[in-house]
């Protein structure tokens, strides 16, 4: 909830406020008169001032309406995400890492900086880290969407650091609109169903007044890994030459094993060397034997889903009345609710510490006890506070003289598949409503927009299938008699790990836990902005100074409120997340000027110059923050425009960022020094160095994923980010309808937030590289937390302003229009085509002073991918060609990925590199009659394969089903009607 502001803060805010009406009243009198002659002036993305065409200093790719119809996208970002200017975020493919939003990353910088907009205004944001759910946003109701490739914040504020996507609606609908759609693989899977209402109608005399009333659903079916079948259906790792792929997956297996907690101590095995790096599997009858990391690892892919399910809808309404000639009142209303499942494999106990009952324990033989018995210690010894559900000071006893300890201490890796798979429901509800005046003033040629704007998304979070990490240290504790729980509060029943099936339906109903959370994100938004120019008062020779100039007040509030094992982590299988709560409040004041320098000359029929400033004062900052941008474009002839920009921009810390407490999570990153690593002669000596017994080394069991601790920090500053595009936009007057853009652009981010050491995989390549080689002094080696047996309990890395990312290439569009009779063709329609490339040469991030820079341009893998970015293909091209002729349209996308290499030089991989990938989408439509229509088509005509990989693959998948399509051929078919 918004909390009370100061005294200054809320005078402050209340002049804002009463700013948005003052208008109304000052400017009255001198309100233009209706010009029927008059040229309508156009506000584009990446501006405030409104001008008579849809030039821009910055490159801008625009989505129209017919796009989205042909493309039969039901989820908007899937179709953003064509764009070579994207890089996909979370999307409906994404299962393992999915918080039930989708969102889009332009450049691949994250979705915490690409600035979403609807109609030119903030979206209210979903999570903590400020990232806009972009399922909240009415599909039915989309006009187009206009991305800006390039830094904004001059313009429009934080966040935009690598551009803007402005969903633009329908605000002017008049009749009624009935859609419905269905689309499924060709194999029938994966179903998805839409349908839209949209009611429009103007009212008044002289239709003063529109007003749009929309109804939208969707419901998206789940498809499992298992159900896809083929190679999705196993998890995949690589074999120990790094020559082909095997089946792999998780060491937390349905039978369970267990491994020497106390340093020196081991599992005594018949017939095999004593090693501390060995572990003992547990068989259905209670014995042991050696554990074998290349047969015995639980598949977990079948049930993890290759689609997540999702039911949507939403309600919005919008309204718009002229109160009399230039001046109009406009409203907005939206309410959103969007439900997503994500399902993954039974929850594992991975390399988790436990104390357990071996003497008179009745599930264990003879030979087992034996066996187990060396992992005890009659010397004293202490389990740390990471495991809080055990922790303390222990010496292990004999009481009754047989030679079996009572009780010791194991690190325990099992599958709970008695439980059950993990789901994780996610329930998002939004809705923002939006008042606004706007109307022109005569004496500045030009008028005002004020508004004022409240939302809040409220989502809640229930996970289902975890287990408590406590009430299993306690059904581990036998009694005397070994018949029931040595502390048997709460019902405990004793609980059987030993064993693949072995666990009763008593004892899985004590150790579930169902947990849930809730959370609300309000945005406070308000504004008021003057734009025209100076014609009136002043021009010059080139013409008039055109100017926007506003003021803006915004506050964000958020708060988490997990259950108490979430909070506290007393779960096996979902990442610890504590309550989170913060607020903060920013007070801008923006202007922008658009100057005509010189026009009508030799090789100079237009220049223009650009500047634009904005000051902004964050409570969470000591000062206040300032960004700018300075752009011009000059057309020496008709048909050339060349354009430069340069922006000065920032992303301010999220709430998450400033104030989250420590969390676990588990990202992909393998232990440098396991097995299933393979390290090298430098990589095992400084694996040695940092305290790992040399015995240990490379025979260690390690899964893919390592439990991380990540938090905030509240003396975040903002991460600064400097933009340069220089293009040329060439439009031949010689050929009707074609263009071409070329545009060159180089991103700097500075001070970028991040975890220390660049995310688990990197800090850790440090620790064992060449430069640190295992130092133990060292910062990145201490972040490193190992067990007595040598296995990581965790790595610590909090918030830091220490990372940079540079980024540069090049955009190339071409357009061209035209009707075939034009070019000497039959008269059979019209051709359109529009191709976009991008070639981004460097992408590259520098996770702090010592850490080797990651290389992330045309690179995929675990050092990328833990810092945030998916693959980047250096070369991607998007090319669309629509023949129309009368009520008959076909349309051919073609979308090109170029090949990646795998972004760890270091470490060899079976798949090393990911080959080019061409997919091409086919549609047609028919307009039956001016009310009826029908649009059908095929995605991934040819069935591009999905690239399969080892241990370099992205938790969710085997690969990067955000990138790479994993359902295959899809058809989809979509009916209108209108009125």
């Amino acid at each position: 909830m918004l909390h009370a502001l100061s005294t200054r803060k809320r005078l402050l805010a209340s002049t804002l406020l009463c700013g948005v009406i003052a208008p109304v009243m000052v400017a009255s009198p001198a309100f233009a008169q209706e010009d029927p002659a008059a040229v309508e002036e156009i506000v584009v993305t990446g501006s405030r001032i409104a001008r008579p065409d849809l030039t821009s200093s910055s490159p801008v790719a625009s989505v129209g309406e017919k796009e989205l119809q042909q493309s039969g996208v039901v989820n908007t970002e899937n179709l953003i995400n064509t764009l070579p200017q994207a890089v996909p975020g979370i999307t409906s493919t994404v299962n393992n890492g999915s918080n039930g939003t989708a969102t889009v990353s332009l450049r691949g910088l994250g979705s915490n900086r690409t600035l979403v907009l609807v109609d030119g205004k903030r979206q209210t944001p979903t999570t903590q880290a400020g990232s806009v759910d972009i399922n909240l946003i009415p599909p039915a109701l989309i006009k187009r969407i206009e991305v800006l490739s390039g830094g904004g914040s001059a313009v429009y504020g934080s966040d935009a650091i690598a551009g803007v996507v402005n969903f633009i609606l329908k605000d002017d609908f008049e009749g009624m609109e009935v859609s419905a759609g269905y689309q499924a693989t060709d194999k029938g899977e994966a179903p998805i169903y839409s349908g839209s209402m949209t009611f429009g109608a103007n009212f008044g005399g002289d239709k003063k007044g529109n007003v749009v009333l929309s109804l939208g659903y969707n419901k998206r079916e789940a498809l499992t890994q298992g159900e896809r079948g083929g190679m999705l259906s196993t998890a995949w790792g690589d074999n120990a030459t790094r020559t082909g792929l095997v089946p792999s997956g998780s060491g937390s297996n349905e039978p369970g094993q267990v491994g020497a907690f106390v340093s020196g101590r081991f599992v005594t095995l018949p017939g095999v060397a004593n090693n501390t790096a060995n572990t003992a599997l547990f068989l259905s009858n209670g014995n042991v034997r050696l554990y074998n990391a290349a047969t015995d690892t639980y598949n977990f892919a079948p049930v993890n889903y290759v689609q997540t399910p999702q039911e949507r809808y939403s309600v919005t309404s919008l309204a718009s009345y002229e109160l009399k000639p230039g001046l109009t009142a406009y409203a907005k209303g939206n309410f959103v609710s969007s439900k997503v499942v994500t399902q993954l494999a039974p929850t594992p106990i991975g390399n988790r510490t436990f104390r357990f009952t071996l003497d008179n324990n009745p599930f264990l033989t003879a030979a087992a006890k034996t066996a187990l018995n060396s992992l005890g210690s009659s010397t004293a010894y202490t389990i740390p506070s990471s495991a809080s559900w055990t922790a303390g000071t222990f010496t292990d006893v004999d009481s009754d003289g047989d030679g079996i300890y009572d009780t010791v201490t194991g690190v325990f890796n099992r599958r709970l598949s008695e439980v059950g798979p993990r789901v994780s429901r996610f329930d998002f509800s939004g809705f923002q409503v939006q008042l606004g005046l706007k109307g022109e003033i005569e004496a500045i040629n030009g008028g005002f927009d004020s508004y004022f704007q409240y939302g809040n998304t409220h989502g809640s979070n229930s996970l289902l299938g975890d287990t408590s990490l406590a009430r299993i240290q306690q059904a581990l504790l036998l009694n005397a008699a070994g018949t029931g729980c040595l502390d048997p509060s709460g019902g405990c029943v004793p609980i059987n790990l030993f064993g693949q099936g072995n666990i009763s339906a008593g004892a899985a109903n004590f150790i579930k836990t169902r947990i849930n959370s809730s959370q609300d994100y309000e945005q406070l938004y308000a504004g008021l902005v003057f734009n025209g120019d100076t014609s009136n008062a002043f021009s010059l020779p080139a013409g008039p100074i055109g100017f926007a100039v506003g003021a803006e007040y915004r506050a964000e509030d958020f708060a988490f409120n997990p259950s108490q094992d979430l909070a506290t982590g007393n779960l096996t299988g979902f990442n610890a997340s504590p309550p989170v709560s913060g607020r903060f409040d920013v007070y801008e004041a923006y202007a922008e000027l658009a100057v005509p320098i010189l026009k009508d000359l030799p090789f100079v029929k237009s220049l223009d110059l650009e500047l634009a400033g904005r000051i902004s004062d964050y409570t969470t900052q000591p000062d206040p923050v300032k960004t700018y941008k300075v752009a011009g474009t000059w057309k020496p002839i008709d048909d050339v425009m060349v354009r430069v920009s340069y922006n000065s921009a920032i992303r301010a810390p999220s709430i998450g960022e400033l104030y989250a407490p420590q969390s676990n999570g588990f990202p992909t990153s393998t232990d440098p020094c396991s097995a299933r690593a393979n390290p090298n002669a430098q990589v095992r000596q400084a694996c040695i160095n940092s305290g790992v017994a040399a015995a240990q080394v490379g025979v260690l069991n390690a899964n893919q994923q390592t439990q991380t601790l990540s938090g905030g920090n509240p003396n975040l500053k903002p991460e600064k980010g400097e933009t340069t595009t220089v293009g040329v936009v060439y439009t031949p007057s010689f050929v009707s309808g074609l263009s071409f853009t070329l545009d060159y652009f180089k991103i700097e981010l500075k001070d970028a937030i991040d975890t220390f050491g660049g995310g688990t995989a990197n800090l850790m390549a440090v620790c064992y590289g060449p430069i640190v080689n295992g130092n133990p002094n060292s910062p990145y080696c201490q972040a490193i937390n190992r067990l007595g047996n040598g296995s990581i309990d965790y790595v610590s890395s909090i918030n830091q302003n220490v990372a940079a990312r540079n980024l540069e290439g090049f955009d190339f569009g071409v357009t061209y229009r035209t009707q075939l009779e034009d070019i000497g063709l039959p008269d059979w329609g019209s051709l359109a085509v529009r191709s976009l490339y991008t070639n981004t040469w460097e992408y590259t991030i520098i996770p702090d002073e010592i850490s080797q820079p990651i290389k992330c341009a045309d690179k995929f893998g675990t050092r990328c991918s833990g810092a945030g970015v998916n693959p980047i293909p250096r070369h991607k091209l998007s090319t669309s060609a629509n023949w129309r002729f009368k009520q008959f349209g076909v349309n051919l996308v073609w979308n090109y990925l170029d090949d990646v290499i795998d972004d760890a030089p270091a470490t060899r991989y079976t798949v090393e590199e990911i080959g080019a990938k061409n997919y091409f989408d086919l549609s047609a439509d028919w307009d039956v009659n001016d009310n009826l229509a029908f649009t059908g088509g095929v995605k991934n005509l040819t069935q591009e394969a999905y690239p399969i990989l080892g241990g370099n693959a992205s938790p969710s998948n085997s690969g990067y089903p955000a990138v790479y399509d994993v359902l295959g051929r899809v058809f989809f078919l979509n009916a209108r009607l209108r009125y």
